[in-house]
């Protein structure tokens, strides 16, 4: 894995169905980054505030229940 060019924390590819995610990252935002680039795979008609808005709100409950990256 490599760090993404710029301020690109994540990249979604629908074509692939897979997902980017800097490893540069603290494990709380990878976390809302993989939630944020997912919701992109689940459904790329989806608003980028919306996106942003439902992945922070997602993480944030995940990472309160314990979710970490092993």
């Amino acid at each position: 894995m490599h760090p993404l060019p710029g301020n690109v924390a994540g990249l979604a590819c629908k074509a692939e169905n897979t997902i980017e995610i800097d490893p540069n990252l603290s494990p709380s935002k990878a976390l809302e980054v993989a939630v944020h680039e997912a919701l992109h795979l689940a459904d790329w008609g989806l608003s980028e505030r919306k996106v942003k808005y439902r992945a922070k709100y997602i993480a944030e409950v995940l990472w309160a229940q314990g979710y970490r990256k092993k």
